[in-house]
């Protein structure tokens, strides 16, 4: 019988096998079977386990996710296996969130760190923030997150009361000169408990309970920098002022849609003296189509490129402020055949007298403004638009945060701060992707899925990083985001 070492012997275990292999120590996993024929018991060797070292102990063998089974927890020592990927993602590229949080909230920063983390990488509501957070390597990172069952609900209320460190938090991604663009959105509430939820028409069109929430984006930093709750049916832009002097934003040129045009908030705009630009419906009266009823384009201002594509103008005066008109031939192209087609399938509603009298808006985008920015930079600013979008879709659907159980106004405060904390990771990790020209292939939610599947194990007290995937490896080495 083969002899073996005592530090090799005290691994023997009841249903695992020791084998000596060129001079190193393996464990494998084996059970017996009843052979019929033979009239006895026939030995069956199972899954290999790991190897044996003097030095280190009995160490598993490392896989994609390292899996233990019955026979190897019986074996010392115990294994622990945590998420590392984008724990180490946190640590390393986000460290600036963790000194401004240790900053402005000094006693609960990491509670709010081990939430942004719940909420980032996994959608979770707060009842499961506390299996995320003991199973990621940020609890080891931060072990003093305390958001237990008992105490989050305390928490939330002690985070939500605190606006003023939240604004302070925000106040420190403020830029000079910058282009801020405003945007709103609402929030279906299933609270009957606060003020803030009224019953209003809701952007899909339907009346519901909602809460409305605005947004501030920077147009140089490309981020969002600011959010304020507001009661429901508050649809205007009265808080404008008010909420860039809590954001402490100056100079700002707020970019508006067309859907708050109204006399009565250009006239709020105006008694404010914010300057603004704001799009205008094709059927306003401020636009001047004359220089655009021919194909000549001798009597516009002149042209620019914008994203590779030639946009013509003409700037107008109004007695509400200079009207830029844009023009896209490759639009009006698209616009013509697509009207042009309707008129075949749709003749009840569509003809060629009304393309005669419409062709000349097609390709053509109107904007209100009252600066003194030139039509160049007007029509930029206002495609940075677009970026607001974008965020208030990631907002909802990536971040799941489109309706709210939270059941007063101070928790509200804090799950909308938490929730802005994880939209602003997604954006900084968005743009790592386009420095590395990697946006086109992958978003931030599939780096995290992929980031995810690095995991770190816990063996005879030392943490050692598990094996990842070729996919995952690959992902990382192009964004030279070093994570062993």
């Amino acid at each position: 019988m083969k002899q073996f070492p005592d530090w090799v012997l005290k691994y023997k275990r009841k249903g695992v096998e020791l084998r000596e292999i060129r001079g190193r120590y393996y464990v494998y996993e084996i059970s017996s079977k009843w052979n019929k024929k033979l009239k006895r018991p026939q030995k069956i060797t199972g899954n290999y386990l790991g190897t044996i070292t003097e030095a280190d102990g009995f160490v598993p063998k490392r896989t994609k996710q390292v899996k233990v089974n019955k026979q190897s927890k019986n074996l010392k020592p115990k294994l622990t296996v945590k998420e590392w990927g984008v724990s180490n993602f946190i640590q390393e590229h986000l460290s600036r969130y963790i000194e401004l949080l240790k900053k402005h909230f000094p006693l609960i920063w990491q509670s709010i760190l081990a939430l942004s983390y719940g909420r980032f990488t996994e959608s979770s509501p707060m009842k499961n923030m506390k299996f995320h957070y003991e199973n990621s390597f940020i609890s080891e990172l931060f072990p003093d997150a305390k958001i237990s069952k008992n105490s989050i609900s305390k928490l939330l209320i002690e985070l939500g009361r605190d606006r003023e460190s939240i604004v302070n938090f925000f106040k420190e991604f403020n830029k000079e000169d910058d282009k801020i663009i405003f945007d709103g959105t609402d929030l279906v509430s299933n609270s009957r408990h606060m003020d803030f939820p009224k019953l209003s028409k809701t952007k899909k069109g339907s009346f519901n309970f909602a809460i409305n929430i605005m947004f501030v984006f920077s147009v140089k930093s490309q981020l969002p920098v600011y959010y304020r709750l507001l009661p429901g049916n508050i649809k205007d832009v009265k808080s404008f002022k008010l909420s860039l002097l809590e954001s402490n934003i100056t100079d700002a040129l707020i970019v508006l849609d067309k859907g708050f045009y109204s006399e009565a908030n250009i006239n709020s705009l105006k008694s404010e003296n914010l300057d603004f630009l704001i799009s205008l419906r094709r059927s306003s009266t401020l636009i001047d189509y004359t220089c655009f009823e021919t194909a000549a384009k001798d009597s516009l201002d002149g042209f620019f490129k914008y994203n590779g594509k030639i946009i013509w103008y003409k700037t107008t005066d109004s007695e509400k402020g200079k009207v830029h008109t844009f023009l896209s031939d490759e639009l009006k192209a698209e616009e013509s055949k697509d009207y042009l087609n309707r008129i075949e399938t749709h003749p009840e509603k569509y003809s060629i007298e009304g393309f005669h009298q419409n062709v000349k808006k097609f390709g053509t985008l109107s904007i209100l403004s009252n600066t003194d920015k030139s039509a160049k930079e007007i029509y930029g600013f206002y495609k940075n638009r677009n970026q607001v979008e974008l965020m208030i879709d990631t907002f909802k659907n990536l971040i799941s945060a489109d309706s709210s159980y939270m059941q007063n106004e101070m928790a509200m405060e804090a799950w909308m701060f938490i929730n802005y904390i994880a939209l602003h990771w997604y954006y900084v990790m968005l743009n790592k992707l386009k420095s590395s020209e990697l946006n086109n292939k992958f978003s931030p939610s599939d780096l995290v899925k992929f980031l995810k599947e690095v995991k770190k194990v816990k063996l005879n007290g030392k943490w050692y990083q598990a094996e990842v995937t070729t996919k995952t490896s690959e992902i990382i080495d192009k964004l030279n985001r070093p994570i062993t």
